[in-house]
């Protein structure tokens, strides 16, 4: 009930709207990340909107901690990585390799492998912020993101992410198995709005 109430009567879809300069944000899935005190495993470099069956260019994450993030604990983003025209392989988490290729469904697309050796040397300019209960960063589907673990000896880095799209989203084939694999009754090429996907802000 909590998590609805974000979801419908919070200010996040009015906000993920004006992030994608939309006339209307519909709800996609959300995320609860954790990561323990102690917690050694970063999350690797990767690009969110490759895992997802999305096509269009208005696709964004609202990223909100509810415990204080250090910066050196927090999601960092490579400078201006959505404006790079480029797909990227999706990758596992636990493993970091990219997910296997089991059809041809790529739609036209190039899928590159993530540039890991180039992000780590320095080749790239890097953002992030320290952030407290509360504060949310909003970032683009295409943005090559990745996060250290979590050093802290006491404190939990638990973080609710929520992901949004607006104006042109369209349902998408992808040479893998999609994450989240829910299509929520809708077709190829369909619109993304449906029950699964609700509007929740603006109109169509």
């Amino acid at each position: 009930k909590q998590f609805e109430d974000f979801a419908f009567n919070s200010p996040a879809a009015k906000i993920a709207a004006g992030m994608m300069k939309s006339k209307y944000a519909v709800f996609y899935h959300e995320h609860v990340l954790n990561k323990e005190p102690g917690t050694e495993k970063e999350t690797p470099w990767h690009q969110d909107q490759a895992y997802y069956p999305v096509d269009g260019f208005k696709v964004v994450s609202i990223w909100m901690p509810v415990d204080p993030v250090s910066k050196e604990s927090a999601v960092k983003f490579v400078k201006g990585s959505h404006k790079w025209g480029k797909w990227f392989h999706p990758r596992k988490f636990a493993s970091e390799s990219n997910y296997p290729v089991e059809n041809d469904n790529a739609d036209g697309k190039t899928f590159y492998n993530v540039p890991v050796d180039d992000i780590e040397s320095g080749k790239f300019e890097l953002l992030s912020w320290a952030c407290q209960p509360g504060d949310c960063v909003v970032f683009h589907g295409m943005t090559m993101h990745g996060a250290k673990g979590n050093r802290s000896t006491s404190l939990e880095r638990r973080v609710l992410s929520t992901r949004w799209v607006g104006e042109g989203t369209t349902i998408a084939k992808r040479p893998w198995t999609v994450s989240p694999p829910i299509l929520g009754g809708l077709g190829y090429g369909d619109k993304m709005v449906s029950d699964t996907f609700p509007l929740v802000w603006g109109s169509l």
